[in-house]
């Protein structure tokens, strides 16, 4: 009898995403590594992006509405952590230029070193950036966003 291995349980899941991706890339008329490189980097990366604007435009809306001049306070450390998320953005962008194969290659070369140094699979690394820390990410901004909105 086989041990469990849990270096295996992004296998399923990860290739989920690759038959998604694979589906999107054929209704888009794209190739495997055009769509991963797409939808992987430019759009999860923008809508990461987006998503670290938020809680600063959130403190941005309550210091214009007549919030306490703390908001002032929160609203510049909030730009900050935008700034971040855009320069982090930007430098993906260009870490990962076209052409295609060429970011798609790449990407895959980065997953596979952190791979090694975190003693996982190439799936499961690529499902926690992808999926897990992008999630969290994203929830986070969101509820900051929320929270500052709502307080």
């Amino acid at each position: 009898m086989r041990r469990f291995n849990w270096k295996n349980v992004a296998l399923l899941p990860f290739m989920l995403c690759v038959g998604f991706l694979s589906l999107l890339g054929k209704l888009c008329g794209m190739t495997y590594k055009q769509i991963s490189v797409v939808f992987n980097l430019w759009v999860q990366g923008a809508v990461l992006m987006l998503s670290g604007l938020a809680p600063a435009a959130a403190a941005i809306y309550k210091l214009a509405t007549g919030g306490s001049p703390i908001w002032m306070a929160v609203a510049a450390l909030l730009l900050v952590y935008a700034t971040a998320h855009v320069c982090g953005f930007v430098r993906m962008l260009q870490h990962y230029h076209l052409p295609f194969h060429r970011a798609f290659d790449l990407c895959v070369k980065d997953l596979l070193i952190w791979a090694k140094k975190l003693h996982t699979t190439y799936e499961m690394t690529n499902m926690i950036i992808f999926v897990l820390l992008f999630l969290i990410l994203i929830g986070l901004n969101c509820y900051v966003a929320w929270y500052i909105f709502h307080y």
